[in-house]
């Protein structure tokens, strides 16, 4: 392979996936190990080395030097070729991987792409495919707000519930049911909030049907309830429409739990 074209490749790899240069270098050299293998012996000691700056390939077996015809003559381009596109591919699996378990149990915004249904416990049940900004992910029907119908193309928020990998790809699962997705849309939509003034102590949800936020301020001169709410319930409309009009009522928290219980006991609005 040529040393301009190599590095070109790998820039464009780095640019293209978000793949570290040193990762997919990595996975050209150990593709590149395992090709030359295949004519040598497994048991052969192979080391392969790709200049980082200039993009020359350098090896040895059993420590001495293999020449650039050898190598050439040796070690199969085509059997190369499919080797470094399965690391490479892997190399995408893993970042992949590690930037959406970062994302665990936060908002991100997708569209329905899909919609199919598939049999579970006797009866079957809605899985959408839900395209993201660099991949796609699933979000099953058990991961559903009750009684709220999603369509194809609509744009939907969901929390990120389950990262796994599976052969070349990662499983992402998300979820609109959680008492995370309620926390997240809180932050999302009050900036008192987000900012750390006001705190989410406690949470109970019942999907599709009510859920109970306790807050507390770390401002006395902030009401957190209030806050929450906003004027003429505008801030808490918000989340009610995006939970399908599901039942919000907020409670002041209290570490007093002869306070707090009759704070709760009420039922949502």
């Amino acid at each position: 392979m040529n040393p301009s074209e190599l590095l070109r490749i790998v820039d464009a790899i780095h640019r293209d996936k978000n793949i570290d240069k040193e990762v997919v270098f990595a996975g050209i050299e150990a593709a590149l190990v395992i090709a030359a293998k295949k004519h040598y012996g497994e048991d052969q000691e192979i080391v392969i080395r790709v200049n980082r700056e200039n993009g020359t390939i350098t090896g040895t077996h059993n420590g001495i030097e293999i020449t650039p015809e050898e190598m050439a003559e040796r070690i199969g381009a085509q059997t190369a070729k499919q080797i470094i596109i399965q690391k490479i591919r892997e190399a995408e699996r893993d970042a992949l991987y590690a930037e959406y378990k970062e994302l665990m149990y936060q908002l991100v915004t997708g569209v329905v792409h899909r919609i199919d249904t598939i049999p579970r416990h006797d009866r079957k049940v809605k899985i959408l495919t839900i395209a993201l900004s660099n991949t796609e992910a699933i979000l099953p029907e058990w991961e559903m707000i009750p009684g709220q119908q999603l369509h194809l193309n609509e744009r939907i928020r969901a929390i990120v519930c389950d990262v796994k990998k599976k052969g070349t790809k990662v499983h992402i699962e998300l979820s609109r049911t959680r008492v995370q997705f309620v926390e997240r849309l809180f932050e999302q939509e009050i900036p008192e909030i987000a900012d750390g003034v006001i705190q989410i102590r406690a949470i109970a949800r019942e999907a599709g049907y009510r859920t109970k936020v306790a807050v507390s301020s770390t401002d006395p001169r902030v009401d957190p309830v209030g806050a929450c709410v906003g004027i003429r319930g505008n801030r808490i409309k918000n989340i009610v429409e995006e939970l399908g009009g599901e039942r919000i009522d907020i409670v002041p928290y209290s570490d007093d739990m002869q306070k707090m219980v009759p704070n709760a006991l009420p039922p949502a609005a």
